[in-house]
């Protein structure tokens, strides 16, 4: 099992007051992470017993050998207590998983384990792994049973296109709306137009045996079509929809013709024999949610609860460009400070609370919450989400440190007296972008300490190179690096505010 005990010792000129908040901050984090620990997810809702496979009540019978397929950045576990729990019942099974993360849990497995898409980019490895598993249940019949486990990253881990569209052609258009803004559900919605297997395409495949799917989500509302791009859920897009959003993003005119001619046939051209689909889902398909960020969310309140902090959460919901939930970030630091300095007013606090996130999908219970605190003790507030970057500059970072750096640099601005500022940004599966950070955490004092060491937060914010800034500020300390985690349940985010003392 992953261990989380650990962090690099931090700086001795670091200020204990702000050396603590940062490893409270880590460690909050890091609950969050364990809770939604792929295996401990499988024990708990999934048990062999009397000849069954048994599911949140449901029970599927074991009379033949069953099949093991997944993808995605949280399958290794999955699949490593699934093979434990069914033992001889499983007669074979192919997952693809993320690059370098075998050499980190180094499993002993019948199951063939596929490494691919370094990065989170589709590539040859994560192909022929596709490949695999595609071939795996296209020849299975109706007394034959396929547990399909999925998470987050599973887009790109079974990756493949329609014919004839290459592999380069499609990494080319998901690089570039990625590249500038297209948010999750934006960017499966094109993959499911252009590939075989996502936007049902699995279940097809392996029609007409008994599909099993168990899914760690990494999408905001848990939607089953696009999760992983739904590769086990009928597609409910308009076949339009992936066109309209090529065309926000100004791809479509340097498209190749090969995705231009998949974009314009029915996808169900190029199926055979479909299952039929009665209220939304295959009649072959059974799809589970296992875990998703409200439960990594809970964790974190839980403890941060456990420190003495009066705490909420604040959405698990947060979309949206990472500049607008900067600001929004900022605007509630500023009035939580201010009732510091007058909270006899409890309704213009809840107000102006209230308007500093209006445009955040918040808990229905938060504001009411927050009102009831005192603002003359320390206050923790949690979030989770996937916000998106637009990137312009040439740098080298991920949305979790740009949002950590660009709510430093707001803060800054706030120019906040009687309140310290500590916030955290991180991925809940290890990985923050082309780096090897999850994330970091961004203070009030930070811009201004950072200039006492002759670095300059605007100049790397604005170059989109978050990671060259926090790799030397603090030499590194503020950093979060703790490799492949084994899970993927999207972004956490950790505000503590701490009055000031005179």
């Amino acid at each position: 099992m992953l261990q989380f005990s650990t962090f690099r010792t931090l700086n001795a000129h670091f200020c204990s007051k702000r050396t603590m908040s940062v490893q409270v901050l880590k460690e909050i984090f890091m609950k969050s992470v364990e809770a939604v620990q792929p295996r401990n997810l499988i024990r708990k809702q999934v048990k062999v017993q009397g000849g069954h496979l048994w599911i949140h009540g449901r029970s599927y019978p074991l009379h033949k050998l069953c099949y093991l397929v997944g993808f995605g950045k949280a399958v290794l576990g999955m699949a490593l207590e699934l093979e434990e729990l069914l033992k001889d019942n499983l007669k074979m099974g192919v997952v693809t998983v993320p690059k370098g993360i075998l050499e980190k849990f180094e499993p002993r497995s019948r199951i063939k384990f596929v490494e691919g898409a370094a990065n989170n980019i589709p590539d040859e490895d994560a192909l022929a792994g596709a490949v695999e598993i595609k071939g795996l249940v296209e020849g299975l019949g109706r007394d034959d049973l396929v547990v399909v486990v999925m998470s987050g990253g599973g887009s790109a881990l079974l990756p493949l296109p329609v014919p004839p569209i290459t592999l380069k052609e499609k990494q080319d258009l998901i690089r570039e709306l990625s590249r500038k803004g297209a948010d999750i559900l934006e960017l499966n919605c094109v993959r499911k137009r252009i590939s075989v297997v996502k936007g049902g395409g699995l279940a097809e495949a392996a029609y007409p045996a008994r599909v099993i799917s168990l899914v760690l989500s990494d999408v905001v509302g848990d939607p089953l079509d696009f999760i992983a791009s739904g590769p086990t859920t009928p597609d409910s897009d308009n076949g339009d929809d992936a066109v309209a959003i090529i065309n926000k993003y100004k791809c479509y005119d340097r498209l190749p013709a090969n995705i231009k001619t998949a974009l314009g046939r029915h996808k169900s051209e190029n199926s055979g024999c479909l299952p039929a689909i009665t209220d939304g889902k295959y009649e072959n398909v059974d799809n589970f949610i296992i875990g998703n960020n409200l439960m990594a969310a809970e964790a974190a309140l839980q403890h941060a609860a456990s420190f003495g902090f009066q705490s909420a959460i604040i959405s698990t919901r947060v979309t949206g460009n990472v500049r607008a939930i900067s600001r929004i970030y900022a605007d509630l630091a500023r009035n939580m400070a201010s009732a510091i300095c007058n909270s006899s007013s409890k309704q213009a606090v809840k107000e102006s609370v209230r308007a500093s996130t209006a445009d955040l999908q918040t808990a229905p219970d938060f504001v009411d919450t927050l009102i009831d605190f005192d603002f003359g003790q320390e206050i923790c507030l949690i979030a989770a989400g996937e916000p998106t970057v637009v990137v312009n500059g040439s740098g080298r970072g991920g949305r979790n440190q740009q949002l950590a750096l660009e709510l430093s640099v707001r803060l800054n601005k706030l120019n906040i007296k009687s309140a310290d500022i500590s916030f955290l940004s991180a991925g809940t599966d290890g990985i923050d972008g082309p780096t090897d950070a999850a994330g970091a955490i961004g203070t009030s004092d930070l811009v201004n300490n950072s200039l006492d060491e002759n670095i300059k937060a605007e100049d790397y914010l604005n170059n989109n190179d978050s990671y060259a800034f926090y790799s030397s500020y603090r030499n590194g300390d503020c950093l979060i690096k703790i490799g492949h985690t084994g899970t993927n349940v999207m972004d956490i985010h950790v505000m503590l505010v701490k009055p000031k003392r005179n």
